[in-house]
């Protein structure tokens, strides 16, 4: 089993437009390097890390989403948000974290995913979206994804 180092990891997220299946390639050994980016301070590396994590298959690509949906950066939320439609199983408290963001673009991003990838057991949460989301172009996609979701 081949080590993966940080540089690795860093020279796959460095470009402006990452390579993210090549990128994915380098496994779960590059969980623990995407965790410290995403626990860094620089936004668009932290957003880059989440977003790949979702793409690794690994029981630990949840754990770097989660810290990712905790972050005060946007940008960082989102990729979280946009992450969970690649995962094979969503944790329920990191689906809920997100669908209640204060941010609506995060609000909006999850609600996409979720409709990409319908998790088992979300029907009432989106319902809880269309009824009480602040934003009404969010209430309104929200409404049109409950007639969908099981």
């Amino acid at each position: 089993m081949s080590m993966i180092t940080m540089d690795q990891v860093r020279t796959q997220l460095d470009r402006d437009e990452p390579d993210y299946a090549e990128a994915a390639r380098l496994g779960p050994d590059a969980i623990p390097h995407l965790m410290q980016l995403v626990r860094g301070g620089d936004p668009m590396l932290a957003s880059k890390a989440a977003y790949l994590a979702s793409l690794i298959q690994s029981d630990k690509s949840t754990d770097v989403l989660d810290l990712a949906a905790h972050s005060s950066h946007d940008q960082v939320r989102i990729a979280a948000a946009a992450g969970v439609r690649n995962l094979k199983q969503v944790q329920a408290p990191l689906l809920d974290l997100l669908v209640h963001d204060l941010d609506a673009g995060v609000r909006k991003v999850t609600l996409r995913s979720i409709e990409a990838k319908p998790p088992a057991g979300v029907k009432a949460m989106v319902e809880e979206i269309a009824k009480n989301d602040p934003d009404e172009n969010l209430r309104e996609l929200a409404g049109k994804m409950v007639n969908q979701l099981q």
